[in-house]
């Protein structure tokens, strides 16, 4: 049994968050690397885990799981309320937390799930249309939220997980280069969230320079 959390992930993936979660939180957390893709040498573990064969995956001290993002982040909040990575009750920042973080997990989260592994979904006849098409409202998707996007984060003067969500999906696609261009407020709070001195180290391992 760990002693502490245990975290299953790979590189460049949603795990991140979770990662910066805990470092924001001033928790210790150790990091299990794993390949999701079929095939892979450590996608068992991976199911053992979690069936669905996805990351972030967090195996508790006691041997219990907790997947989706926004669980963790729950968790972590009640472990350390240091981060401060959702607004607390009574705080007026709360409802527009609750609606945009969902908006980013029940909204453009799928436009990857389905558009990342096209083939699964609609086969070799639809896979292409599928993917630009997946590309393509994910894009409408962030024009909306650059809409709302606040200064110097997400919701104003502080910090929550939703700037953690962006922090790392600016590296996915459309990719910085289309952020910075078209969502000019997204790409700033993005950048300010990863260049905080307890993330550097982290989006560093995960993403490359410029990507």
């Amino acid at each position: 049994m760990n002693s502490v959390p245990r975290l299953l992930g790979c590189r460049g993936c949603g795990s991140i968050i979770v990662e910066c979660a805990f470092a924001l939180a001033g928790l210790p957390l150790e990091v299990e690397e794993v390949d999701y893709e079929v095939g892979s040498p450590t996608r068992d573990r991976l199911l053992s885990v979690n069936p669905l064969g996805q990351v972030p995956a967090l195996v508790l001290p006691d041997s219990r799981v907790l997947t989706e993002t926004l669980a963790i982040m729950h968790y972590v909040q009640d472990e350390s309320a240091r981060a401060e990575l959702i607004p607390p009750s009574g705080d007026a920042r709360r409802v527009d937390f609750y609606r945009w973080v969902v908006f980013l997990i029940a909204a453009v989260y799928p436009t990857f799930t389905y558009g990342d592994d096209t083939r699964k979904w609609a086969g070799d006849a639809g896979a292409t249309a599928l993917r630009e098409s997946t590309d393509r409202h994910r894009k409408t998707l962030y024009l909306q939220l650059d809409g709302v996007t606040q200064t110097p984060f997400f919701l104003g003067d502080r910090l929550t997980a939703i700037d953690l969500y962006l922090a790392a999906m600016v590296n996915w696609r459309p990719r910085n280069a289309w952020f910075d261009e078209h969502t000019p407020k997204i790409a700033a709070s993005a950048r300010r969230t990863s260049a905080l001195p307890q993330l550097q180290a982290i989006f560093a391992r995960h993403f490359l320079p410029n990507a």
